[in-house]
């Protein structure tokens, strides 16, 4: 029996990159692996955005494998979530029978998937002409948010035991808004809500749950700065938060760096100054 003393951060890394969109979470998530050259990526492409990463020199593309999933039915007729669960069956025999290069799965994103999942459940609760319609258009309900939800755990639980490495998720963030408080300190009821924060870009259920599956949730951000961009990233914030200790609260600028070694050095700093 494992005990608690003989954990450490080398074994595992359970991510989740978020942000406003183009703010970086692909490009640095794809700058996660090893110095091995025989170790690959692998990238499950929900938002056909994979290339971004062409922006990025220090990133070696030829250790990057990724299949695009659309938010469309397949060609036999299978669902999204069909097509994603039997890629990961066959990723899972791979890594089970020790077949397999992968040192790093990438998610992205949550946000694209979570609304494909929607899409997959709307023919199946309208089928026969049941479900509400707005004209032509089969408008979802209580039972296909719960799909969405279901699928959504169905999917991180079977991330969580994936034998690979490095598991990184990325989600878009949106504003959050709420009323003003008062001089005392209390919400004004009566008063027009306002933007009170920012929240992830999923339902508030899903949104509120989906925290308990990472060990580290970073922030990113993207700037325009005299006409060029500046890309940062939070380690500690109203979202982000990370069980690495000593990174320090912040926006960190890792314009044109290699995000993984770049945290990987602020990591060691802090263990060394200790």
């Amino acid at each position: 029996m494992p005990t608690a003393s003989s954990l450490t951060h080398d074994g595992r890394f359970m991510a989740l990159f978020v942000g406003p969109k183009h703010s970086g979470k692909t490009v640095s998530a794809c700058s996660v692996y090893s110095d091995d050259p025989t170790k690959r990526t692998k990238v499950l492409d929900g938002d056909g955005r994979i290339r971004g990463i062409l922006g990025a020199p220090w990133i070696d593309k030829s250790r990057i494998d990724y299949d695009y999933f659309p938010p469309r039915v397949g060609p036999q007729g299978q669902t999204f979530y069909e097509r994603v669960n039997q890629a990961l069956d066959a990723l899972i025999v791979q890594c089970n029978t020790g077949q397999s290069p992968y040192e790093t799965f990438l998610g992205d994103s949550l946000t694209a998937i979570t609304s494909a999942l929607v899409l997959d459940a709307v023919p199946l609760t309208h089928a026969g002409g049941k479900g509400k319609k707005l004209g032509t258009l089969a408008m979802p309900g209580p039972e296909d948010y719960g799909f969405e939800a279901t699928g959504t755990y169905s999917l991180l639980s079977c991330l969580r035991s994936l034998p690979i490495k490095n598991v990184i998720l990325t989600a878009h963030v949106v504003d959050k808004y709420g009323k003003p408080k008062k001089e005392d300190g209390t919400k004004d009821t009566y008063a027009d809500s306002i933007v009170v924060g920012e929240k992830l870009s999923l339902r508030d259920k899903i949104s509120a749950n989906i925290g308990i599956y990472f060990d580290h949730i970073f922030r990113f951000d993207r700037e325009m700065l005299n006409g060029q961009e500046h890309f940062y990233v939070e380690f500690i914030g109203d979202i982000a938060c990370t069980s690495f200790s000593g990174l320090k609260p912040g926006y960190h600028d890792i314009t044109g760096k290699n995000f993984w070694k770049f945290l990987m050095e602020e990591v060691k700093g802090e263990v060394n100054a200790k």
